[in-house]
């Protein structure tokens, strides 16, 4: 069974999924159907809320340190660096 979620997590999670999600509007509308978006969407809160727990966990925990380091060594080195969204 997988751990719980804070509550502040959960709100978190969804927050930044709808973040993300109205972002990839246009290329949603060029490039991918309802159907795939409805397949999507979970997957990107689930993996989001996923890091949240891991990251809040990770002197605490042993998978959550393994999780979060792996996933810490595996970004690519050409992976631009962050920016602000336009119309912020």
């Amino acid at each position: 069974m997988p751990p719980k979620l804070s509550e502040s997590n959960e709100h978190m999670a969804k927050y930044i999924a709808m973040v993300i999600r109205n972002a990839m509007e246009d290329f949603h509308c060029e490039h991918l159907t309802d159907e795939q978006m409805k397949h999507l969407n979970p997957l990107i809160r689930n993996a989001i809320a996923t890091a949240l727990h891991a990251f809040d966990h990770y002197e605490r925990s042993g998978a959550a340190h393994e999780f979060v380091d792996y996933h810490f060594r595996s970004i690519p080195s050409y992976w631009e660096q962050p920016e602000m969204l336009e119309g912020y």
